[in-house]
Formats: structure tokens, C-alpha cells, sequence
């Protein structure tokens, strides 16, 4: 069974809950933080589980980021990429040139940055691993403009910026899982919810649900099916097995 995971892209604090799920299970967590004060208080609050320090505009710290997870933890065997389109929507209220270039650093280059690195890493070390791009998609301006639904739920919508970042993760993911079809080491998941998903709605369940689901994939004799398509959040397993009673 695979014993360790690297959470990257909704940073601790806000990924807490969401790690300490994963850690209940066999695995040895580490989340990643833009912030060297966070990393300090998480690994005094967050028992268990490391909280490693990345600069997402810089390959350099992807690399360490990889590299301190490695040091922590010993070989990554799961990558979680985490793109919670909620979180960069409240982080990135306004749509505005100063916050452009910043915003396209966290929700675009990061996570190129670190999918490329990742995967080299896993090349290096021929071992197998997992990388699981995870979305939890939400309402843009243009979907709540054209839904009765959503406009009764009274939320605030991502703006343009966080909407053209979440379908690039998106188109992103799918083609590194087309890209690395034969590679005979990295296994491709692309995992994603939306506010009609009850499994997504909040960090606790989807964590434990992801567990779970991983803990499943472990138990394949044939290995993870390889595919480009999306699997919704509180899916059963590949093997078929309800993964909730």
C-alpha cells in the first residue's frame, strides 16, 4: 500500500481538514504553504503532518518542494494537486491588471510547475506513484447569469480570472493524462466535484472519501486503469466497491 502524499495547491491553513483526513489512514502527510510563518504553526499544530514551504512562480522551489517532502516523508507515492476554484474565488475577490499577474502565478504556473517537476521526479526514481489532479469546480459569472438556480443561492461567483484558471487546470490535467498514457511508472487521476456533489462540499468528507479511494487503487492487481476522464467525487472505487456503507 502506498504510505505517503504530498498535498499541493490549496494551502495549509485552509487544506487543513482536508490533510488531517488523508493522515488518518496509514499515510505520512505533507501540505504545501506559501508561507514560512504557516509552516511553522502548522507543524506545531497539525500533528503528523509536514507543512513544507512553496514559491509558486519559481521551478526552483517546486523542486525543493519535492525534494523537502522526500526528506520529511521519504518517497512521495501520491501527488495530490488541489485546485478548489472556492478558495481562489475568495482569495481573488476583484478583476483587476495588479492582480493578474500574481493570480495566474498561484493558479496556473504553480501547478505546471510542480506537475513537470513531479513527474520527472517519478521518472528518476522509477517507482510507481500517483498524481491526482483534484477540481472542485465553482458557479461562474456566466453560469449563474444563465441558471435560476444557482442566482437563488446567493453566492459570489468566480470572476473571469479564476473561471479562465480553473478550465486551464482542467484542459492542463487532461493532457498530461493523455501525454503520459504508456508511462509505465505514473498513474494519472482526474478527480472533480461541484457544488451539487455532496462528497465536495466540504474538506472533511472529500478528504475522507480520497482515502479511501486511493487506498482502493492500491489494491488493484492490474494496477489503475489508465484514463482521461474526469471521476466525480464519492465515485466508487475502480474495482467497484462502494467505498462509503
Amino acid at each position: 500500500m502506498s504510505k505517503t502524499i504530498l498535498i499541493a495547491g490549496k494551502d495549509f491553513p485552509e487544506s487543513e481538514s482536508f490533510a488531517e483526513k488523508l493522515a488518518l489512514g496509514e499515510f505520512s502527510v505533507a501540505v504545501s504553504t506559501s508561507s514560512v510563518a504557516n509552516q511553522e504553526e502548522g507543524s506545531q499544530a497539525s500533528s503528523g503532518i509536514s507543512v513544507l514551504t512553496w514559491n509558486r512562480d519559481s521551478a526552483i522551489s517546486a523542486r525543493s518542494l519535492l525534494i523537502q517532502a522526500e526528506t520529511a516523508n521519504g518517497f512521495t507515492d501520491n501527488y495530490i494537486l488541489y485546485f478548489d476554484a472556492e478558495y481562489f474565488t475568495s482569495k481573488y475577490e476583484s478583476c483587476s491588471p495588479e492582480i493578474c499577474a500574481r493570480a495566474c502565478d498561484n493558479m496556473i504556473l504553480g501547478f505546471q510547475y510542480l506537475t513537470l517537476e513531479i513527474l520527472n521526479r517519478i521518472k528518476q526514481h522509477k517507482t510507481n506513484a500517483k498524481l491526482i489532479f483534484l477540481l472542485k469546480t465553482h458557479p461562474t459569472y456566466h453560469e449563474v447569469l444563465h441558471s435560476s438556480a444557482l442566482k437563488k443561492m446567493n453566492l459570489t461567483p468566480a470572476n473571469p480570472i479564476v473561471a479562465a484558471s480553473e478550465a486551464a487546470f482542467a484542459t492542463f490535467a487532461e493532457n498530461v493524462a493523455a501525454m503520459e498514457n504508456e508511462n509505465e511508472f505514473a498513474s494519472i487521476l482526474l478527480i472533480s466535484g461541484d457544488q451539487a456533489n455532496e462528497t465536495s462540499k466540504n474538506d472533511d468528507a472529500l478528504g475522507s472519501w480520497l482515502k479511501d479511494y486511493i487506498i482502493a487503487c492500491d489494491q488493484l492487481k492490474k494496477g489503475i486503469p489508465k484514463s482521461t476522464s474526469w471521476v466525480k467525487a464519492g465515485s466508487k472505487a475502480p474495482g467497484g466497491f462502494a467505498l462509503f456503507r
